[in-house]
């Protein structure tokens, strides 16, 4: 089971089952991780599963790290 759009926290990082990543933060629109391909880093974005077909790739896992106070 993954976690809802609607009980996600902004800045929050989370463990993923997704296209190409496995933890990404989620920024409030979607999840923002940083990519790899032919070499090259550069950040990316993914939908959250709940948006739908065919961009909702994301089902958040559980939470990869406490937020800080701050």
């Amino acid at each position: 089971m993954y976690i809802k759009q609607e009980d996600l926290v902004v800045g929050q990082i989370y463990i993923c089952e997704a296209r190409n990543f496995t933890e990404g933060m989620w920024n409030g629109h979607s999840f923002t991780y940083n990519r790899t391909k032919f070499g090259s880093t550069y950040p990316d974005t993914e939908f959250h599963y709940d948006d739908g077909a065919p961009y909702g790739t994301v089902q958040p896992l559980r939470i990869a790290e406490e937020l800080g106070d701050g």
